[in-house]
């Protein structure tokens, strides 16, 4: 995602340049950066997001936060930095695929007796499972059915008492492999009928252009911890 990002704004993009380019090999750079960038975009991992989040606090840089696979105390953590600087974090930079998540809640109100399964396909180098879109849509359906759900990620050995927990789970299949973008289905299984919706990415530049939506729109803004609903 890094290097869609550069490569995006070399070709496409008048509005910005680049600066720096920090990967997880060269994040000791944050210490000797001689000129404040406006923004920073971090599409990276849990631990380098920290990296720059402490640079950012420290010279009050708005960030962009794309990285998925935070820990409960880390997200609370980033919840404190927004106290400092404005900070736009999203799971997913598709513009798309945060309406997607809209129309999914929107279906699983309207469909009280289903059982919801989400199936999500990344590129075999993924790290997370499941991917931090589909706790995104997940989350975005809880949400609207009043937080009804719990989430089931592994069915090995499980025993399932139909009676209690029916229409009350939510469940999680991931499939890494290949080059995969990333693909993402609801399905919402009845006893007479299924409805199944799939957002599809073709392109990581989906997330480049929500990534730079929202630097645009984070340098804006006071600070405080903003999401793509914000955005939307």
């Amino acid at each position: 995602m890094g290097k869609a990002v550069v490569n995006y704004i070399n070709r496409c993009s008048s509005e910005f340049n680049i600066l720096y380019k920090i990967d997880r090999d060269n994040v000791a750079l944050y210490e000797d950066l001689l000129v404040k960038p406006d923004v920073i975009i971090d599409f990276s991992a849990p631990s380098s997001t920290f990296v720059a989040l402490e640079y950012a606090v420290e010279n009050l840089i708005p960030i962009v936060i794309a990285t998925t696979g935070f820990s409960p105390i880390q997200e609370g953590k980033i919840e404190e930095y927004s106290e400092a600087i404005p900070i736009f974090k999203s799971s997913n930079m598709s513009y798309g695929i945060n309406i997607f998540s809209n129309i999914a809640s929107i279906l699983a109100e309207k469909l009280e007796n289903v059982d919801i399964e989400i199936i999500e396909k990344h590129h075999r180098n993924k790290a997370d499972a499941p991917s931090g879109t589909a706790l995104m849509i997940a989350d975005k359906i809880n949400k609207k059915c009043n937080e009804k759900y719990t989430y089931v990620y592994n069915r090995i050995a499980q025993t399932r008492n139909s009676s209690n927990s029916r229409n009350k789970e939510i469940g999680f299949s991931s499939v890494r492999g290949g080059n995969l973008v990333g693909e993402h289905t609801v399905l919402y299984l009845g006893e007479n009928e299924t409805i199944e919706i799939t957002h599809t990415a073709h392109s990581r530049n989906i997330y480049v252009e929500g990534a730079l939506h929202a630097a645009k729109f984070i340098i804006t803004k006071k600070n405080g911890l903003y999401s793509m609903e914000d955005l939307v």
